[in-house]
């Protein structure tokens, strides 16, 4: 089952192929691709170690019906295990009224090549929870969720922790998430620069999105991509902004189109917590998708929220 992108798009059953084409489309900055294995996955590493090599637990498995929502038996063996709570937590007040007030006006919205405007101004958008669908018929999705005790280093750190092995992908969104794999399948990891451990790589996932559930591909792209700059952060309170290209219905990497993206930034506010804005732009996608990632979306950071920061120090030091 793919999600449905458009209410007159015709569908081909047919099972996506995967491969690896010529990558001359691979985000840049692309991490070494290692073609050996390494060790136990799990292991911990010390900081003084300068690089860690990051592992997939699995092999890739391209096949939908061999993916499940939730934790099986051997699951709970893992060691982060106890991180996991199928109970999330409900979307908030301020999200459902957003969603309440959906579709709003497209010129609220704005395409992704302009987010480095608005996402790096003090204060507020006019849309900051809600959907709609932008005059070249983009869909545009605002989430914004309170994550107080959340860092913009956890943020990065698990952006290149959870990649690698479903278990982990799943203690975000157990009611949604089936599958997740990194390509590459082999990383050598900086100790310092938590970004580099994602951007480059793809992370190639399955998940529900309301009723609907399917294949994605997240291409992750260092911000400057889009033109957002890094030397802004601290004066607008940034702590983080994770950005990649969206592919909805298979495995890929490379064919991107150049609408279709997602930021999360992580920011200060006055009080000196934390809250997460993200944006989404999915090309050709109905309402309803705007609707139900909008929703996905507001459950999995509040669910995060609820055991990152305890998880991050835990395992702040494993691959």
């Amino acid at each position: 089952m793919t999600l449905r992108i458009a209410e007159t798009e015709s569908h081909d059953d047919a099972e996506p192929s995967y491969d690896f084409p010529n990558t001359s489309n691979r985000p840049s900055k692309a991490l070494k691709l290692h073609t050996q294995t390494h060790g136990d996955p799990y292991k911990m590493a010390t900081e003084k170690s300068g690089s860690l090599t990051s592992v997939n637990a699995d092999p890739y498995d391209p096949v939908d019906k061999n993916y499940y929502l939730g934790y099986r038996q051997n699951d709970f063996d893992k060691p982060f295990a106890k991180f996991y709570n199928s109970v999330t937590p409900p979307i908030s007040d301020e999200l459902q009224k957003g969603l309440s007030a959906s579709p709003w006006a497209s010129d609220l919205g704005y395409p992704a090549k302009e987010a480095k405007d608005y996402l790096l101004q003090k204060g507020y958008q006019l849309m900051e929870n809600g959907y709609t669908i932008l005059h070249d018929k983009t869909l545009f999705i605002a989430a914004r969720t309170e994550i107080p005790e959340v860092t913009g280093d956890m943020y990065n750190w698990w952006f290149g922790w959870h990649l690698t092995d479903t278990t982990r992908y799943k203690l975000w969104n157990p009611i949604a998430h089936q599958y997740a794999w990194r390509h590459p399948n082999t990383l050598e990891w900086s100790t310092e620069d938590l970004p580099s451990r994602y951007i480059g790589s793809y992370s190639f996932i399955s998940e529900f999105i309301g009723n609907d559930g399917g294949k994605l591909t997240i291409a992750f792209i260092d911000p400057a991509e889009l033109g957002i700059d890094k030397r802004k952060f601290d004066d607008q309170g940034v702590e983080a902004m994770v950005v990649g290209h969206i592919h909805i219905g298979a495995h890929i990497t490379s064919g991107f189109d150049d609408q279709s993206y997602l930021i999360h930034q992580v920011r200060r506010m006055s009080n000196g917590r934390r809250e997460l804005r993200s944006r989404f732009w999915i090309a050709g996608a109905s309402p309803q998708v705007g609707h139900d990632l909008m929703v996905h979306c507001g459950i999995e950071m509040s669910h995060l929220n609820t055991f990152l920061p305890t998880l991050y120090d835990e395992f702040k030091h494993s691959v």
